[in-house]
């Protein structure tokens, strides 16, 4: 399997970890297409991803396009695609832009898919965090919160989604850095036959280049890594985190582009 594929392999189980956000949420896995939608209205967790590009006898990317619209029509929500341009040829990709265009959907996060067979040791000693696992009321919420404020959204949407609990009986495990009595970094994993899956990692604003993200992410890969017996890992990367995950041993091996709409 491609490294490109390991990573879209995640992804898709990661992704599909959302439909468990509400009661009514919903996964359908087709050919080339994975469809999600979470129960709330938001985009980027109603999400369409491109899994496999289709033979032209059984379609094109038109046509997973129109899959998806008319999936997410029933629920009347916004909604995102998903997908690696290391899967498509370049002219391809330019199809592919053109289809997303032509059906109002508009390029809202481009993010570089890298992966590590195992990640470097720590440069230094790492600051003393405590960890806990996101598991009740207090650290759903708790995780909501740095999110919120890592990455700009409102505080109403963050907690829609991830203070679900059900979002955390699934496949992926949420974990908290603690400075004292005070949440400063969050980091989740999703586990896959091939990989280990970092997501959502983020830290308070006037908490960042202190190294605690790093700290975070390391005993998320530690945990999971122990209970799968797994070293290689995955993730997307924002461009704020780029030079951490590089040092740390990962490399770049696709860019995926999400479309919102």
């Amino acid at each position: 399997m491609a490294d490109y594929e390991i990573i879209n392999d995640n992804l898709r189980e990661a992704l599909a970890a959302f439909a468990l956000v509400r009661a009514g949420g919903r996964a359908v896995h087709l050919p080339g297409l994975s469809l999600v939608y979470a129960g709330v209205p938001y985009g980027l967790f109603n999400t369409a991803l491109i899994t496999a590009t289709l033979p032209s006898d059984q379609g094109c990317f038109y046509d997973q396009v129109d899959r998806a619209e008319d999936f997410f029509q029933r629920y009347n929500v916004p909604w995102s695609v998903w997908f690696c341009d290391e899967m498509m040829t370049p002219e391809e990709r330019r199809r592919a832009r053109v289809a997303l265009a032509t059906r109002g959907l508009r390029l809202t996060m481009e993010a570089p898919g890298m992966i590590a067979s195992a990640v470097i040791a720590a440069d230094g000693e790492l600051p003393r965090l405590h960890f806990t696992r996101v598991e009740n009321p207090a650290t759903r919420e708790h995780f909501s919160r740095v999110m919120s404020e890592a990455f700009s959204v409102p505080m109403d949407m963050s907690r829609d989604v991830y203070c679900s609990d059900t979002l955390w009986t699934s496949s992926m495990t949420g974990w908290i850095g603690y400075l004292g009595h005070e949440a400063v970094t969050t980091a989740a994993v999703v586990n896959t036959p091939g990989s280990i899956g970092l997501y959502a990692v983020a830290t308070l604003p006037r908490h960042q280049r202190r190294r605690y993200a790093e700290a975070v992410m390391r005993h998320a890969i530690a945990a999971a890594s122990a209970q799968l017996h797994l070293g290689q890992t995955v993730l997307q990367s924002t461009h704020a985190g780029y030079p951490l995950y590089v040092r740390m041993g990962y490399r770049p091996v696709s860019r995926y582009f999400v479309y919102v709409k």
